[in-house]
C-alpha cells in the first residue's frame, strides 16, 4: 500500500538508496520545512505540560475510583471483572505505545502508573469469580484472599518498575508493599492486631528503606518511598499520640520527629523538615491545649522563643564567621608564639 505523504525518514532511506543526492535532500527539507526530528516530550521538570501530564493521570485514576465507590455495587460479578479488566488494558496499552514507542516518557509513565493502580480490582474481581472473596466477610476472614491479592500487585508494581523505570510507580510498590505486611501481622497476631502501631513502624521501616535507597543511587525511586513513609507515620503516630495520655510516649514522639529533622539536615532534604515541623507543632498544639490547659504564659513564651530563635540565626548570619575566626586566628596565634 503506497503512503500519501513522506517524512524525514523517507527522505534519508531515499537519499541512501541513491534516488536522491543530499544536496537534494537539504532543499526538499528546506523548501517543504519538514522536521528533522520526530515530536518529542519536553524535558522534565517544572513546568506547564508536566502539571497537565500529572493533574490528568491523577484525575484519571481519581475518576475510577469514584466510579468504582458509585456504581460498583449496580454491576454483577462478571461485568466488573470486564470494566477492571478493559480499564487496565486501555490504560496500560496506552501507557505502553506511548513510553515504548512514542518516547513520551513520562504521559506512558503515568498512564501505566494508572493501570498499575487497576491491578489490585482486577485481581480481587478474579478471586471473587473464583468464590474466594465473600460479600460482606472481615477484614480478618479475607486474610488469605488479601495476602495473595497484596502479593500479585506487588510482584506485578515491581515488575512495572524494573522495565519502565518510571518513579512514580514506587508509590504504588511501597503501598501493596504495606497491604501484604499488615495482612502477615493480622495473620500471626490475630483479630485484635494494632493497625496504628503496626502501620507506625511498617512506616518507619520504609523511610529507613528509602534512605538506604537514596545513598546507593537510586534517589528518584526513594522519594516516594520515604513520602509514603513518612505520611503514614504522621498520620499513625499522631493518633497514638492525641490518645496517649503518657508524657513519656510525648516525649518519644518529640524525639523522633527531632531525629527527623537532623535526618533533613544531613541527606539536605526538605521533606523530612516539613514532616518533622508539622509534627512538633502537633506536639506543641498538645501541650499548650491538654497540659497546660489553655494557659496564655505557654504561648507568649513559645513566641518569645521563636523570635528569639529567628534572631539568633540573623545574628549568627552575620556575625558567626566574623566570632570563629577570631577565635581561630586566636588560637593560632598562641601557638605560633609558643
Amino acid at each position: 500500500m503506497s503512503k500519501s505523504s513522506f517524512d524525514i525518514t523517507d527522505l534519508e532511506r531515499w537519499q541512501k538508496q541513491g534516488f536522491i543526492s543530499e544536496q537534494q535532500l537539504e532543499t526538499i527539507v528546506n523548501q517543504e520545512n519538514i522536521e528533522t526530528k520526530p515530536a518529542s516530550e519536553k524535558k522534565s521538570g517544572w513546568n506547564l505540560i508536566t502539571v497537565l501530564y500529572y493533574f490528568g493521570g491523577f484525575l484519571a485514576l481519581l475518576s475510577f475510583t469514584l466510579f468504582i465507590g458509585m456504581s460498583w455495587d449496580d454491576f454483577s460479578q462478571w461485568a466488573r471483572f470486564a470494566v477492571a479488566l478493559i480499564a487496565l488494558a486501555v490504560t496500560g496499552g496506552l501507557g505502553f505505545w506511548l513510553r515504548f514507542m512514542q518516547k513520551f516518557e513520562v504521559a506512558g509513565g503515568l498512564l501505566l502508573f494508572v493501570a498499575t493502580a487497576i491491578l489490585p480490582l482486577l485481581v480481587y474481581t478474579i478471586t471473587s469469580l473464583a468464590g474466594f472473596w465473600a460479600e460482606g466477610a472481615s477484614f480478618y476472614e479475607l486474610r488469605f484472599s488479601v495476602l495473595v491479592m497484596g502479593l500479585i500487585s506487588l510482584a506485578g508494581a515491581i515488575a512495572v518498575v524494573y522495565y519502565t523505570r518510571f518513579p512514580l510507580i514506587a508509590l504504588l510498590t511501597t503501598a501493596f508493599a504495606h497491604l501484604m505486611l499488615i495482612d502477615l501481622i493480622q495473620m500471626i497476631w490475630g483479630k485484635s492486631f494494632l493497625f496504628n502501631e503496626s502501620t507506625a513502624v511498617i512506616s518507619a521501616i520504609f523511610i529507613l528503606f528509602g534512605i538506604w535507597m537514596t545513598m546507593y543511587g537510586m534517589k528518584k525511586f526513594a522519594f516516594w518511598v520515604k513520602l509514603y513513609g513518612l505520611i503514614w507515620l504522621l498520620f499513625t503516630f499522631s493518633i497514638l499520640f492525641f490518645e496517649s495520655e503518657s508524657i513519656l510516649f510525648g516525649l518519644l514522639y518529640l524525639v523522633v520527629y527531632i531525629i527527623i529533622a537532623a535526618i533533613s539536615l544531613f541527606l539536605r532534604e526538605a521533606m523530612f523538615m516539613v514532616f518533622a515541623i508539622i509534627s512538633i507543632y502537633l506536639y506543641i498544639f498538645n501541650l499548650v491545649f491538654d497540659i497546660f490547659e489553655g494557659s496564655a504564659i505557654f504561648p507568649l513564651i513559645l513566641g518569645i522563643t521563636g523570635i528569639s530563635i529567628v534572631l539568633l540565626a540573623v545574628f549568627f548570619q552575620k556575625y558567626g564567621k566574623r566570632l570563629f575566626r577570631r577565635k581561630i586566628d586566636g588560637k593560632i596565634n598562641r601557638v605560633v608564639k609558643e
